[in-house]
């Protein structure tokens, strides 16, 4: 039988009104009240207009869809037996792992975007790299860190492309290196939060503590870290990799390679987006690919059912 895994994306994949196209079922509702007792508010006011682009918005907005999108499968008796999530996306693989409850998730992912913005500003960033070897990288960003401009190689999305975290000017420097150095694509992304490097390190450490305070269980399925790129099994394991996150770069490659070892060949990312597939299909063209922004759930469902005991 072929191995299932469900793919939890980051943020970048957002967009207004990504929560409206939710299937219309019992189950939406029942998770979507859920959401709105422990928030406080209507969860569906998150991706409007005013709070798709803030930290809370995306973030509990991409958390939530994850979620709702993972039990409809679950609730057809498809399920994963490996989960991995990109950054944010991590958090409803917590859930889909039965790591986290989702009252517990919601408060974590509020908390979590909360924090970096604390952090973030117009003065930070993040930037995207292609073209670029990593050992090239390193060395541009070595000449540019400094205690002014510090930046960072953040995430290490496939052997070619790279993202950068710090402080914009810095950024902007490294960027332009990149582009002189052959880069195909060297640009600012749409944030103003240094993610995944050592200025979010206290960010981790609160994180951590209200971790602390959830009700964490050991997964029932292999939960791919970010930081290490290995499967956990382990739900202090779990905690440590959600909390820290933030602050270490997302081994997107690396967890690639550990999913296709441990025999995974069907992929099935929960909208919205369809990078993660996108990613893992450059190195891997003979798994089946099912991003449900791609596949409405029922077609999904169907090709799930009929590829994965071939």
């Amino acid at each position: 039988m072929n191995k299932i895994a469900f793919l939890f994306p980051g943020q970048g994949t957002q967009y207004e009104g990504m929560l409206d196209d939710l299937p219309q079922t019992t189950l939406t509702s029942s998770l979507l009240e859920r959401a709105q007792n422990r928030l406080g508010h209507d969860p569906l006011l998150l991706d409007d207009k005013e709070h798709i682009n803030t930290s809370v918005g995306t973030q509990l907005s991409l958390f939530i869809k994850g979620v709702v999108l993972e039990a409809h499968l679950e609730e057809e008796k498809i399920y994963p037996h490996v989960v991995a999530g990109h950054s944010i996306g991590s958090f409803a693989a917590a859930v889909a792992a039965k790591v986290l409850s989702f009252e517990d998730g919601l408060h974590i992912v509020k908390k979590r975007a909360e924090l970096m913005d604390n952090v973030g500003g117009e003065d930070y960033g993040m930037g995207v790299i292609v073209g670029v070897n990593k050992e090239k990288l390193v060395h541009i960003v070595a000449s540019v860190h400094s205690e002014t401009t510090p930046v960072y190689i953040a995430n290490e999305n496939a052997e070619d492309q790279y993202t950068v975290s710090g402080k914009r000017i810095g950024i902007e420097v490294v960027l332009e290196k990149a582009r002189k150095q052959g880069a195909s694509k060297a640009k600012f992304l749409n944030m103003t939060v240094p993610s995944h490097c050592p200025l979010m390190n206290d960010v981790g450490k609160t994180l951590f503590g209200e971790l602390e305070k959830c009700t964490i269980s050991d997964p029932a399925v292999p939960f791919i870290g970010n930081k290490r790129a290995r499967p956990l099994q382990t739900g202090s394991a779990v905690k440590e990799d959600l909390a820290f996150n933030v602050s270490h770069p997302v081994l997107w490659h690396n967890c690639s390679t550990i999913m296709k070892e441990l025999g995974v060949k069907l992929f099935v990312e929960m909208a919205p987006g369809h990078v993660l597939v996108d990613l893992i299909k450059r190195k891997y063209p003979e798994g089946h690919f099912f991003p449900l922004s791609s596949f409405s759930l029922d077609d999904v469902l169907f090709l799930v059912k009929k590829y994965k005991s071939k």
